[in-house]
């Protein structure tokens, strides 16, 4: 079974697109079948059906979202990937209040590449 339709998705797809491809350097493209969005490489959502995948997130944000009964840890051929936390959304008006939460793995994106980066100096020193 595919983890991504866009058949059953496109209104997610659409909503959440709106959100993310105008944060700067945001890239999409297609993995293991389902959008996936990332800065400089460094992934920080993916779609799935009926939800979104963040990898970004840090364990209190992780916390904050397991605490409800939208959210679980993402399970691919029956491996839990606690990284990966799935919220599920079934309509895409949903998707307004869980922006914070988005934006927070985009951001943690950012700063793991900023932070990966050579510095300026150490390419001189080479």
């Amino acid at each position: 079974m595919p983890y991504y339709s866009e058949s059953e998705s496109q209104q997610l797809r659409e909503k959440f697109e709106e959100i993310v491809l105008h944060l700067p350097e945001v890239t999409k493209k297609k993995m293991f079948g389902s959008p996936t969005y990332s800065v400089r490489g460094t992934i920080f959502a993916m779609l799935v059906n009926g939800g979104i995948i963040l990898s970004q997130l840090d364990e209190e944000q992780k916390a904050a979202l397991l605490s409800g009964t939208d959210a679980e840890y993402f399970v691919a051929h029956g491996r839990v990937i606690k990284k990966w936390i799935l919220i599920r959304i079934g309509d895409g008006a949903d998707i307004e209040r869980f922006i914070p939460f988005i934006e927070a793995s985009y951001n943690a994106a950012v700063t793991r590449v900023e932070n990966e980066a050579p510095s300026p100096m150490r390419l001189r020193e080479r």
